[in-house]
Order: structure tokens, then sequence, then C-alpha cells
């Protein structure tokens, strides 16, 4: 009977201790996945020069006052190195929440694209601890799945979990929560972003974000980013570019 309860302990320390490993083992290839990610993301980007996509903005609120929907229709263009110009082509329903929310949000879309910000909201193995909880096929592409919390949480970081190809290391869907609530007014957000895949690149495909409000009620955010237009930059640009946002 002792030496019964000995072997159970002894099995149950190695069992821990092997549990120990494999998560540090978790980490360590999640913490590589990350690196490979930045890198990849750096080079992507390097080639990217222009885009342009007709988007569709959606907000649905349903509480205080019953039902409020607006819509907008944007043209989005981009152009290296990180500047985006937004045209509304037309909108509809709520102007309190078309002007208030839709157009706020283009405008904080705009000011993101900055060179400063998009440091900021890289993801990488500095700024999260990461650990690989699975593998996963979205829509026939084999993903890395990891769960990443920010190390310092900002506005410009979040909790979640993401998905990252397996044959080009591109982030493709994000879903999570901000790491630091964006307003007093709002008990929780929610979102899930999905990428698409254009050539080499991986661009926004579709976000749905859910906001549950202190005050009752809540607001759902759609974004479908539409069909994408890209120019890829000449060569040499595409050196130069690599070699100054690699240091």
């Amino acid at each position: 009977m002792m030496r019964t309860s000995r072997d159970l302990f002894a099995a149950t320390v190695l069992l821990l201790l092997l549990c120990g490993e494999f998560a540090f083992a978790q980490d360590s290839r999640a913490a590589d996945i990350l690196a490979q990610v930045v890198k990849k993301n750096r080079e992507r980007q390097a080639m990217l020069g222009a885009y342009c996509s007709d988007r569709v903005y959606r907000i649905e609120y349903r509480g205080v006052g019953g039902l409020h929907t607006a819509r907008m229709e944007v043209h989005a263009e981009y152009r290296a190195p990180g500047v985006k110009h937004f045209t509304v082509t037309s909108e509809t329903g709520s102007k309190a929440f078309g002007d208030k929310v839709l157009r706020r949000l283009i405008e904080s879309e705009e000011e993101s694209s900055k060179a400063e910000n998009q440091v900021q909201m890289m993801v990488s193995a500095d700024k999260y601890d990461a650990t690989l909880v699975g593998r996963e096929a979205i829509r026939g592409v084999n993903a890395w799945v990891l769960d990443v919390k920010p190390k310092e949480p900002s506005k410009f970081n979040y909790d979640g979990r993401i998905w990252v190809s397996q044959d080009d290391l591109a982030i493709m869907r994000v879903v999570g929560h901000p790491a630091k609530n964006p307003s007093w007014l709002v008990n929780r957000t929610d979102f899930d972003s999905e990428y698409q895949r254009v050539g080499i690149f991986w661009l926004m495909a579709k976000n749905t974000t859910v906001s549950h409000v202190r005050v009752g009620g809540e607001a759902t955010l759609t974004i479908d980013y539409g069909k994408y237009t890209v120019d890829t930059l000449p060569e040499k640009v595409q050196t130069a570019r690599v070699v100054s946002e690699g240091h």
C-alpha cells in the first residue's frame, strides 16, 4: 500500500513536470511563429504599393429607444507607406449613429494607418505572450491557432485568439476583445476579424464587433471590405522599404 502511494505520487509529479515542459514547448513554438509572422508581414508590406475597395459599414443598436440602424458605403484607398483615404459614397439610416459612430470610426482608421500606430498594433513576441493551442483548417488553408495576451495592455492591442496560415505565415483571423475598455459607457466589446488572400497579400475581408452598453442595449458593427484592386511596388522600392523597416 505504501509503495502504491509512493508510485502514485511519483507518477503525479512526473505528469506535472511533463505538462510543464509541454506548455513551455508550446509557448516557445508560439513565440517562434509570431516572430515569423512579423518577418513575413514586413516583407509583404514592403511589396504593397496601393489598393482600393468599396466597403459597407453597418451598425445596429437595440436598447434605449428601440432599434436604431445606420449604413454607409465607403470607397477606401491605400497607398504606401501607410496613407489611407476614405470617401463616403452613400449613407442611410440614423444620422446620429452615422455621424457619431461610423464617421468617427473612419477617422480613427485613417489615424491608425500612421506608422507609429501600426507598430503598436503589430502582434509580436516582444509585445504579446502567446500559447499554441492547436491547428485548424479555414477555407481549406491549414492554420496554427494561438492564444495571445499583451504584456502591456493599451487601446491598440487585445486579448484573444489568432489563426496563422501555415504556408505563408499570415494572420487569417483574429477573435478577441480590447485589452483596455475603449469607453466607460461599454461593459465589454468583442470582435471577429477575418482576412482574405489577394495574390500574395492578406487583407481584411469582414469585421464584426459587438458592444454591450452599460445603460442597456447592444450595438453590432459590421464592416464588409469588398473586393480589392491591388498594386505591387517595384522590386527596388521593396528592398529599400525592407531595409528601412527592419532596423
